[in-house]
C-alpha cells in the first residue's frame, strides 16, 4: 500500500512540474512578450506587427521574435533577455555572457538575425528590394560591451524611438498587408511539433557549420579557412574577408 501511495505521489510530482512548465513561461518568452507589449503602442494605421514568426528556409525553419512592417520598412527584432555583462567582437562568431565571474557562450545575436532577415527575403523575393533593418534587443539588465559599428544593437526601452526615426515612406499600406499575408501563409503550423523541430533545424544547422569548419571552410561563404593572429591571439578567418568576415577560435 505505501508504494503505491510512493508510485502516486511521484506521478503527481510530474505531473506538477509539467504543467507549471507550460503555464509559466521562460526567460526569453518572457522577454518576448515584453518587448510585443512595446511594439503594440506603435501606431495601427502606419504598423503592423508579427510575433513568433516561424518561416520555411531550405535547412528547416527560422524564427523570428517580432516582425514590424510598415511603410516606413521592415523590422526584424531579435530579442534577449540577458543579465550580465555582455561582450565580444560585432563580427565574430560568438560572444560572452558574465555574470558574477560566471562565464557562458552564446551564439552572436547579430548574426542570428542576420539568418532571419535571409529566411524573410527568400520568401518576400516578389517584393524585393525591400528596406529590412535587422535589430538585436537586449534587457535592461545586460551590459553590452560590444563595439557596434555596422548593425543596429539596442536595449528594449529603445526600440520604438529606432524605429520611429525611420520616416521616409518606402512602401504603400496595400504592399504592408500584402507582406504580411505572404508571411502568414509562409509559416509554419504553431505547436510543440513545431518548436522541437525548430530546435532538430538547429542542432543540424550546427553540425554542418562545424563539419565546414573541419574540413577548412567558411561555413558562411564557403571559401578556406586561414589562420591569422590578432590582438587577442591566433583566429580563423575566411578568406573572402573583408566581404565575409567570419571568425572562430583556433
Amino acid at each position: 500500500m505505501q508504494s503505491a501511495d510512493v508510485i502516486i505521489g511521484i506521478i503527481i510530482v510530474i505531473g506538477l512540474f509539467f504543467l507549471l512548465r507550460w503555464l509559466i513561461p521562460s526567460k526569453g518568452k518572457m522577454g518576448e512578450k515584453v518587448v510585443a507589449g512595446k511594439l503594440d503602442r506603435l501606431p495601427k494605421d502606419q504598423y503592423r506587427v508579427l510575433n513568433d514568426v516561424i518561416i520555411p528556409t531550405p535547412n528547416g525553419s527560422s524564427q523570428i521574435d517580432h516582425l514590424v512592417v510598415s511603410i516606413f520598412g521592415i523590422f526584424v527584432i531579435e530579442t534577449k533577455n540577458y543579465s550580465g555583462w555582455i561582450y565580444g567582437a560585432e563580427h565574430a562568431e560568438y560572444w560572452t555572457q558574465n555574470i558574477y565571474g560566471k562565464k557562458y557562450q552564446l551564439y552572436n545575436p547579430i548574426l542570428q538575425n542576420a539568418g532571419h532577415v535571409r529566411a524573410l527575403r527568400r520568401i518576400l523575393k516578389d517584393y524585393e528590394p525591400l528596406p529590412i533593418l535587422p535589430i538585436v534587443a537586449f534587457s535592461g539588465k545586460a551590459d553590452v560591451k560590444v563595439k557596434i559599428e555596422d548593425a543596429c544593437v539596442v536595449y528594449w526601452s529603445q526600440i520604438r524611438k529606432v524605429i520611429n526615426q525611420f520616416e521616409e515612406i518606402r512602401l504603400t499600406w496595400h504592399q504592408v498587408n500584402a507582406i504580411c499575408a505572404t508571411v502568414n501563409a509562409a509559416q509554419m503550423e504553431p505547436g510543440r511539433k513545431t518548436d522541437k523541430q525548430h530546435l532538430v533545424d538547429i542542432r543540424n544547422a550546427r553540425e554542418q557549420k562545424y563539419d565546414a569548419i573541419a574540413s577548412g571552410r567558411c561555413p558562411r561563404c564557403g571559401g578556406s579557412l586561414v589562420l591569422r593572429k590578432g590582438k587577442f591571439g591566433k583566429f580563423y578567418g575566411c578568406s573572402n574577408y573583408p566581404q565575409c568576415k567570419f571568425t572562430h577560435p583556433a
